[in-house]
């Protein structure tokens, strides 16, 4: 895997992410964000608000390193990514396509819909994304396998930048398929019982 090319590859999927929002999540109401197929299942809303909690953080370490570049850059070199077992271990954690149930960190698991303000929530999550764009945007000059930023681990557990990405990416297409899911579901719960 190339740097470049794996930069463009997730501006793309991360685009693709902004664009469901808009087009299966703003149009819905209040209730609707709320809504939980069960007691102990995310809504749309939660599922949106864990990503805020967990990304922030990755984003905020990002945007460290991102800013010690300064303002002048020549053209990024581009590299081979290379993977440790920490960046495997955290993609395939948080991979769509793995079934696998890992419950999220007490840190970054949402407070219940009710207490969550859908406009706040929303808006968070487009200004993360969007800022993430940013980054890899600028992140491209930076080196993808020797930087690394700390994980929700602590200090003693760090991620190569590349891996970060991935992870990063990997993981919000994850809990937007989750929330996809739930929308589903609560279209199949109005029409059998005329709610929502």
């Amino acid at each position: 895997m190339q740097k470049l090319t794996t930069a463009q590859e997730l501006q793309t999927r991360l685009s693709a992410v902004l664009a469901t929002v808009e087009t299966e999540f703003s149009p819905l109401t209040d209730a609707q964000l709320r809504w939980k197929p069960a007691p102990d299942s995310w809504s749309i809303l939660e599922c949106l608000q864990h990503l805020n909690l967990a990304e922030r953080f990755y984003i905020r370490n990002i945007q460290h390193k991102v800013d010690k570049l300064g303002l002048l850059q020549a053209n990024p070199a581009d590299q081979v990514l290379n993977s440790d077992w920490i960046g495997k271990a955290m993609l395939y954690a948080v991979d769509p396509q793995v079934k696998m149930k890992i419950p999220a960190p007490g840190m970054v698991r949402p407070r219940p819909a009710a207490d969550l303000v859908p406009t706040e929530v929303m808006s968070q999550f487009v200004e993360l994304q969007t800022l993430l764009r940013t980054l890899l945007d600028k992140a491209v000059y930076l080196d993808w396998n020797q930087d690394k930023v700390m994980t929700l681990f602590g200090n003693w557990l760090k991620i190569r930048l590349g891996d970060a990405f991935l992870m990063l990416v990997a993981h919000t297409e994850r809990h937007m398929k989750q929330a996809m899911r739930v929308k589903a579901e609560m279209a199949t719960f109005a029409t059998t019982t005329n709610n929502l």
